[in-house]
């Protein structure tokens, strides 16, 4: 699992490879823990390159989304495959801002990503 973090101004955005599980979520959490999550921030994940999730790494997207939340900030997840599906199955985009693409607007009107 790896995990690089885009400074895009407005927006930052961290693109998760890898297998993201009970053995890699500790090194997942330390860089979530250093994304900035301020009023009105932007915090975009691209998961479309993880090839595994389980819930051990849904909890640490879990606690990143309440992290952005309640410091008036916005999460994004960017899914596809295995991703996109457990997110459908688990009917996550209830709650979370989920979308395929990374340069979708976010769904509350968060900024475009190019």
């Amino acid at each position: 699992m790896n995990v690089s973090v885009d400074d895009r101004g407005s927006v930052l955005v961290a693109h998760v490879t890898g297998e993201l599980d009970t053995y890699t979520v500790s090194d997942a959490k330390r860089v979530f823990d250093g994304l900035r999550a301020t009023e009105g921030s932007e915090v975009v994940v691209d998961l479309r390159e993880v090839t595994f999730l389980d819930s051990s790494g849904l909890g640490a997207l879990i606690g990143l989304y309440h992290r952005v939340s309640d410091a008036g900030g916005h999460l994004q997840l960017v899914c596809a495959g295995v991703t996109l599906r457990l997110m459908e199955l688990m009917n996550l985009g209830q709650v979370l801002d989920i979308s395929t693409e990374l340069g979708e607007a976010s769904a509350s009107g968060g900024a475009a990503l190019a």
